[in-house]
């Protein structure tokens, strides 16, 4: 069975660094343990910025600020029974602080990183390096 999925997801800035979580699914190796940017499911009469601030703040304990558009990125996962294929709308945000508390059954740790660090990091989720390069690094050696 073929799905389709989207989605919001925050490139949160505190000063100079981006936001990772690790997320905690332990019935799904594919995503457990694996870092990814925070955000989530869009949900029925919810706005793509609606769910981003839901997300981070549920997910964080983060609110956040001057949310921009930067793109989509499409991602076909392989799924037990097919392919969820997931549309994921990429934002970039600040956050005003950067203590963040961690819903437990979905993220087991967090760190801040600036995004040549985030490149080199082992134990991504799958698209992770290809949204950091598409929506923040091209369009930096734009400037």
């Amino acid at each position: 069975m073929n799905r389709q999925l989207i989605i919001s997801i925050g490139l949160i800035q505190f000063e100079d660094r981006f936001l990772l979580t690790r997320r905690f699914n332990p019935e799904y190796p594919q995503w457990h343990q694996r870092w990814e940017f925070p955000g989530g499911k869009i949900q029925p009469q919810e706005t793509p910025l609606e769910a981003l601030h839901r997300e981070v703040l549920e997910e964080t304990n983060l609110t956040i600020n001057t949310p921009q558009l930067l793109g989509v990125y499409t991602h076909d996962w392989k799924i037990e029974n097919g392919i969820q294929q997931t549309f994921i709308l990429v934002y970039h945000c600040f956050a005003d602080q950067q203590h963040v508390q961690l819903k437990p059954e979905e993220n087991d740790a967090y760190v801040w990183m600036d995004p040549n660090s985030i490149l080199a990091m082992d134990n991504l989720l799958d698209g992770t390096i290809a949204i950091l390069k598409e929506f923040w690094l091209q369009s930096r050696q734009l400037l």
